[in-house]
């Protein structure tokens, strides 16, 4: 059934993203003259559909290790603080932490460095296919910190671990290292959802904002949990040291870089985007990659219009 579910998901997907790259089939039927909607609003509505599928459910996939995997790693690692044990969820400090530093240095720091340096502001696409680099990278060092963490010892003078399943000791590997991957994800955090959220309503029609905004909601959490379900069940095991706990962060960190990959194709390629506000499209590439071929969108776009008011 979970595979089913899999295959099903995948093929969904897959489905609105290729429907949507470009909407201009969509065209309003003679007998809805007096609808609220124009074609073109209809258009950009549809137009958010594959960027929201696509980065949400990269990042996401990324993401999600902070909730079930970087504190069971942590919890069969070295916890110990004064002769008692700290649970893996603890660590997850290492996120708000990251986040509270991080986004007033972004912001005053070095969104404006970058922009002096490259003599443009940095734009929203450089900020999201940066963030999924590194939830990349988060899940990357907490892969090789698994491959570290079975090679240590055993701590033989406690017990067993308290959050680990019963019976399973920790390993003299420092749980403080996982601070590092908890403060990546966050970084990533401030680089991509606000990015999205900025993305959603920017770029619907004012009259499904905040459809558009719940469906990016849906996408970010229901739908991406619903796929690291599927991916844990086949790549979690629950005693980390007869398992291969990193598998599932190369997962993760495959299917964000894939999300890069994809959100190129989406924005650069053909006339993908094309439905999508002409300054939101500017924020998601460089406004000089648009200009080829302009003269024969424009000329196509008019016949479209033409048709339509007919």
């Amino acid at each position: 059934l979970n595979n089913v579910s899999l295959a099903l998901g995948c093929i969904s997907c897959l489905c609105l993203v290729v429907t949507h790259r470009n909407n201009q089939w969509i065209k309003l039927p003679q007998r809805s003259k007096l609808s609220s909607f124009t074609a073109e609003e209809v258009r950009a509505g549809f137009a958010t559909v594959p960027l929201i599928i696509v980065v949400n459910l990269a990042f996401n996939l990324a993401y999600n290790s902070m909730n079930n995997a970087f504190p069971s790693q942590a919890c069969q690692m070295n916890s110990l603080l004064g002769g008692s044990q700290l649970n893996g969820a603890f660590f997850n400090l290492g996120d708000a932490i990251a986040i509270i530093l991080f986004t007033p240095l972004f912001e005053s720091v070095l969104y404006p460095l970058i922009g002096k340096l490259k003599g443009s502001p940095l734009r929203l696409g450089q900020k999201i296919c940066t963030g999924l680099c590194i939830a990349a990278l988060g899940n990357a060092v907490a892969a090789w910190m698994e491959i570290r963490r079975k090679t240590a010892p055993l701590v033989c003078w406690e017990a067993v671990s308290e959050c680990a399943p019963n019976g399973i000791h920790m390993r003299d590997m420092s749980a403080f290292w996982m601070f590092i991957p908890f403060a990546l994800i966050g970084a990533a955090e401030i680089l991509v959802n606000p990015c999205m959220y900025y993305f959603c309503y920017t770029a619907a029609p004012p009259k499904v904002r905040s459809l558009v905004q719940a469906f990016n909601l849906f996408f970010q959490g229901s739908a991406s949990n619903a796929f690291t379900a599927v991916v844990t069940q086949y790549s979690f095991p629950n005693d980390f040291d007869t398992g291969h706990l990193e598998y599932f962060y190369f997962i993760n960190v495959v299917c964000a870089m894939l999300g890069v990959l994809v959100y190129f194709y989406l924005t650069r390629c053909g006339r993908n985007g094309e439905d999508v506000k002409a300054d939101v499209r500017d924020e998601e590439v460089d406004p000089t990659e648009h200009e080829y071929g302009a003269a024969a969108h424009a000329t196509h776009r008019e016949l479209e219009s033409t048709t339509d008011s007919e």
